[in-house]
Order: C-alpha cells, then sequence, then structure tokens
C-alpha cells in the first residue's frame, strides 16, 4: 500500500514526554486521529555548568524519534513534522541537539518559540471550543513551561510563555515527595513576579480558563471519577476553581506512593502533578476565573490545522 498523502504525523518533544498523533485530513476539511503514542522522558533537568543539556539526555530522544518513524510508515503516512518545546528551547546547545537527532533518524525537528506554542495550542482548542465561550483565557502546563493566551471573538488577542512548569518547578521547589508548606510558598511567589510582567493576564476577570497539558487531563479523570463518571461529559471538561484548589491542596500533603495510590496516578505524573497543580491554582487565583475547562486537545492538534490548511492552500490553481 502506497502513503496516504492526507495523512500527518506530528512529533511533540516536551520536557516530559515525547509525543505522535497521526492524523487524517478529510475532503470536508475535518481532521481526524488515526494512531498515537507516547514515550516518558525528563528532558532539560540535567544540564551541565554552561547549560547544554547532556549527551546521555539528547541520545535518549534518538531510538524514540526512529520508533515514531517506524510508525507512521506502518500507517502509510505522507508526512512527518517534529516539533521541540520548553526542554530544547532553554538549552544552550540546541544547535548540536538538532544535528544529533536529524543525522541519526533524518527527522529535522523544528524548535518552537514560546509564542509559536501558544498559537498552536490556541487552533488547537478553537476548533472543539462550546459555541457560547468567545471569550477567555487558555493555559498550556508543560513540563517546562506554561503557555498564557487571551482571546476573543475566536481572535488571539495575546499571549505568554513563562519559563515555569511541572518538571523544572517540581526540581526547583518541593521535590518529587513530600511538599512543605514552605515550598508551596515559594512555587506560588514565582509564579505571581512572573505573572506581574504581563498586566493583561489580570484584566479580564470572570472569563474561564481552557486548560491543556497531561497534568490537566489527569486532574480531569480524577475528578470524572470522583463523580463516578465513566467517561468525559463533554470536551472541554468543566470544573469549578474551588474543585482545583482542593486537589492543589490535598495533593500537596501526600506522598508520591500516596498519590499513585490513591488517584491511579503514573509514577511519572504523581512525581510532577503537585507542581502542575499549583501553577493552575495560582493562575485561576491570578486571573479570577470562573471555571477551569480541560481540554483534551493541544499544540498537536493546533499544528496539523495549520499545516493542513498550508497544504490546501498552496495546492489551489491560481488565477
Amino acid at each position: 500500500m502506497s502513503e496516504n498523502r492526507n495523512r500527518l504525523g506530528v512529533i511533540d518533544i516536551g520536557s516530559n514526554s515525547i509525543r505522535l498523533i497521526i492524523y487524517e485530513a478529510g475532503a470536508d476539511g475535518t481532521c481526524r486521529m488515526i494512531h498515537k503514542a507516547k514515550e516518558t522522558v525528563r528532558l532539560g533537568v540535567r544540564r551541565d555548568e554552561n547549560g547544554n543539556m547532556i549527551e546521555e539526555d539528547i541520545r535518549t530522544v534518538i531510538p524514540i524519534l526512529q520508533k515514531f518513524k517506524h510508525i507512521c510508515a506502518t500507517n502509510h503516512t505522507h508526512q512527518i513534522r517534529a516539533v521541540a518545546t520548553a526542554a530544547v528551547r532553554q538549552s544552550a546547545n540546541t544547535e548540536e541537539i538538532m544535528k544529533c537527532w536529524e543525522s541519526n533518524t533524518d527527522i529535522k525537528v523544528q524548535i518552537l518559540s514560546g509564542e509559536e506554542e501558544a498559537y498552536f495550542g490556541f487552533l488547537g482548542v478553537m476548533r472543539s471550543m462550546p459555541a457560547h465561550v468567545t471569550e477567555g483565557f487558555i493555559v498550556d502546563i508543560g513540563g517546562g513551561s506554561t503557555e498564557i493566551s487571551y482571546f476573543k471573538n475566536n481572535q488571539l488577542i495575546q499571549s505568554t510563555s513563562l519559563p515555569c512548569g511541572a518538571v523544572n518547578m517540581t526540581m526547583q521547589n518541593g521535590g518529587t515527595d513530600h511538599w512543605s508548606e514552605q515550598s508551596t510558598a515559594q512555587l506560588e511567589q514565582n509564579i505571581q513576579q512572573q505573572l506581574a510582567e504581563y498586566p493583561w493576564t489580570a484584566m479580564h476577570p470572570d472569563l474561564p480558563l481552557i486548560g491543556l497539558g497531561g497534568g490537566i487531563r489527569a486532574l480531569a479523570r480524577m475528578e470524572r471519577e470522583r463523580k463516578r463518571q465513566s467517561k468525559p461529559a463533554s470536551d472541554p471538561y468543566r470544573i469549578d476553581p474551588d474543585t482545583i484548589f482542593f486537589y492543589a491542596e490535598a495533593l500537596a500533603t501526600l506522598s508520591l506512593e500516596e498519590r499513585v495510590n490513591r488517584f491511579d496516578l503514573g509514577k511519572d505524573r504523581a512525581d510532577i502533578i503537585v507542581a502542575g497543580t499549583l501553577i493552575l491554582r495560582t493562575l485561576l487565583k491570578h486571573m479570577k476565573c470562573s471555571a477551569l475547562l480541560a481540554s483534551w486537545r493541544g499544540l498537536s492538534d493546533g499544528f496539523s490545522h495549520h499545516f493542513f490548511t498550508a497544504e490546501s492552500a498552496s495546492s489551489r490553481p491560481t488565477s
């Protein structure tokens, strides 16, 4: 069977995981997911004294990219696009990293700026946004950064990227096990100081916050299970701010093992979910948001939409 020119494999190289999603574009302009895969990594946590990602971590990615390339071939995928976010963006040796990956896999990786990351997240969630949500914030809490966007009437108005995520804030503040009151307060103060540089984040109270990322999806699953809902009631899934505040307090008091057992979390999520939830709590309070809308969409969805839209435009005959 030949390659399907309507299929695209998007590889998202993040700080906490590397994900592959294969999409297929329909003739009606829709885009459906064909296959997905995920490998857990911890990129950018270990750097040398010059801020370089260490050799061991760089080479950890190579077999994963090779595996994903094989999956794409098995699914007759026409093109592969790989993007890297905060872990690579914040490293001093980005050129060395890119050359190593490309020479060993023939996959060219595009490093996204924080603003590009926010834009693709915006594109991803807007395609599943309820019609009544015409204004709000979008927050993507990753492993090494947090992207914040403000939108109105389907337009992205403002966005920024903070160099704080669930992985690096865990390492800098509480660690993977118990969190003290001092650690939680230190993290919150860190986030507040960064938010103070962007006054627009506090100028639109009582709007919904659309949340992206694995940590927010985990919180949504925990809340569904608490309510004994077998599947998402909707996408995005609504959670009251007070519920997030409850989880932030509760998770911080538990050990890593208790978080794993009580909430059925994998260790690769349980060790960083406290920091991610504390970041989310700080944002909800700062923005005075009316609700959290946990979305199952994200960067890869927005990137695929952007790609297929550009492909369609380039293939149209010119007059």
